[in-house]
């Protein structure tokens, strides 16, 4: 445990308003020891220093416009206090994190392009769990593609990889977590991941994550880029099986061929291209020709 009798600067109180609740969690010289941020003799602990504006850790945060990385649009070193950091980092992320709205009758319903609590539960996974022995900050870089969070430090000592959805929980940082947990930013230990993949449960993708010795890495996809990207090339296959046809009428094991596509997609294209009036098949079975009208 790291001793220091160089006083950090705190505030009287803390609060949880990153995540627009009002629980508050004061921070006088009893609190502190209680807490395990200060020793009865007045030097403060690592989690002292970790609250404090003296922290050394910091948060990386890059917006970029491409899925290389090449393009920087925006970034921002998250400094002071780790719940400072948490509030910015999560600022930072939210002001981008874009949502397409589809209407349910007379409800409308957003999907962010990052599912909020998914964003929420990985940025406090960071905060929680990274190794603060380690040099070097969390990086968090926002792509068109998704949302990657670096947080150095790999599993703790106690769970493997397998154990990730098991829902057990053997924090890195008892008592950090502790904090947290009473500021209500940790609901339950040991079900971040499995509330970060629920989100994802209207999504045909799911948030990954990869791990070396050193590293922890959440990637959470953009649901919204994805499924423009997939739109974007059924258009194009079938602009191509349009141009395919312009040839003349053709069979459904010639358009696979031609394409590159599967049986099951050719069968949905044509389906689907048949049903709204822009080819006719005629016909039937293997000798079945499908031409444009």
């Amino acid at each position: 445990m790291l001793r220091t009798y160089l006083r950090p600067h705190f505030v009287e109180r803390v609060s949880a308003r990153v995540f627009r609740n009002d629980i508050e969690l004061s921070l006088g010289e009893g609190e502190l020891r209680t807490l395990g941020a200060a020793l009865p003799d007045g030097a403060f602990t690592n989690l002292g220093l970790l609250l404090s504006d003296q922290c050394t850790p910091t948060v990386k945060a890059a917006l970029f416009a491409d899925d290389d990385r090449n393009i920087f649009t925006a970034r921002e070193e998250c400094t002071g206090s780790v719940l400072k950091q948490l509030s910015d980092a999560y600022a930072f992320l939210e002001h981008d994190n874009r949502y397409r709205t589809e209407y349910s009758g007379l409800e409308r319903i957003d999907y962010h392009d990052v599912p909020p609590v998914a964003l929420r539960e990985a940025l406090v996974n960071s905060i929680a769990h990274r190794e603060y022995s380690l040099s070097g900050p969390t990086l968090i870089s926002a792509m068109p593609g998704g949302v990657e969070i670096v947080s150095p430090g790999g599993l703790p000592l106690g769970i493997e990889e397998a154990d990730l959805g098991a829902h057990i929980s053997i924090p890195r940082n008892k008592m950090l977590a502790n904090v947290l947990f009473r500021l209500e930013i940790i609901e339950t230990y040991g079900t971040g991941i499995g509330r970060m993949r629920a989100s994802y449960a209207d999504s045909e993708f799911d948030p990954s994550i990869r791990l070396t010795p050193n590293t922890l890495t959440v990637f959470l996809p953009n649901r919204n880029a994805i499924g423009m990207r997939a739109a974007e090339a059924s258009d194009e296959k079938a602009r191509a099986l349009r141009d395919l046809l312009e040839g003349g009428p053709k069979t459904r094991h010639f358009i696979q061929g031609s394409l590159g596509i599967s049986q099951t997609t050719a069968i949905r294209m044509l389906g689907d291209l048949t049903n709204k009036g822009v080819i006719e098949k005629q016909g039937a079975g293997k000798n079945t020709m499908y031409m444009l009208k």
